[in-house]
């Protein structure tokens, strides 16, 4: 669930949602299961540096969108 609510509520994670559903032709659940990976490394991360969670450092919006 908190995959999913941040695909709609955080604007890096929702950019990485639309970039695995548009660009790698993911099925949406597939792209929720893709954005669960990558919290569990992101919160690996936090809790190992002893940090906050950055958006930027979980997927880098594209300029042209």
């Amino acid at each position: 669930m908190t995959a999913l609510q941040m695909s709609f509520r955080n604007p890096n994670v929702e950019a990485y949602y639309q970039h695995m559903i548009n660009d790698n032709g993911l099925k949406k659940i597939q792209a929720i299961c893709a954005i669960m990976r990558k919290l569990l490394m992101s919160i690996a991360s936090i809790i190992r540096d002893n940090s906050e969670f950055d958006g930027a450092k979980f997927y880098k919006i594209p300029i042209n969108q």
